[in-house]
């Protein structure tokens, strides 16, 4: 049996993989591994965003339990251009990760000492814009997103915290 592993990205089918199914209780990861390497994507970030249709797989799902769902699995990425000082680096991350997974890869893209790092903010779209949460998912969107990793600076209206 053979499954095929969609990449899109930016709403479009950029590549696409076929797999031979030997073991199919062999875990999800294990499976997706050499998958993964030829794709030059992490298969922690494959597993994030990996599914069919609405269905989404769970990281520990095991291979069999998937099949279920059919035969064709998508993985999504998104594009987001980070701006850091006066550098930046576009990268696709997985549409369901978290925006943590963005500020963390920033960090390290940028060089960013460890102790400042957690100091540091994800801002949509300018220096000024909305503050992004860690906490939540990236989403599905058209394009590169612009975000800018940033020092957060004095409070609205130009009240200085106490």
């Amino acid at each position: 049996m053979v499954v095929t592993v969609e990449i899109e990205q930016d709403e479009q089918e950029i590549r696409c993989m076929e797999v031979e199914v030997i073991a199919g209780d062999a875990e999800l990861a294990t499976f997706l591994q050499p998958v993964a390497d030829k794709l030059e994507i992490p298969v922690e970030e494959l597993l994030l965003d990996l599914g069919v249709g609405e269905t989404q797989f769970h990281p520990h799902s095991k291979v069999s339990e998937c099949l279920r769902h059919g035969h064709r699995w998508r993985h999504r990425r998104v594009c987001i251009d980070l701006h850091f000082e006066s550098e930046e680096a576009k990268r696709h991350f997985p549409a369901r990760a978290t925006w943590s997974r963005v500020h963390h890869w920033g960090c390290n893209h940028f060089k960013v000492p460890h102790d400042i790092c957690p100091n540091l903010e994800l801002h949509q779209g300018t220096p000024a814009g909305l503050v992004l949460n860690d906490r939540t998912h990236i989403g599905h969107h058209k394009g590169c997103e612009t975000v800018w990793l940033i020092k957060p600076g004095p409070e609205p209206y130009g009240d200085e915290p106490r």
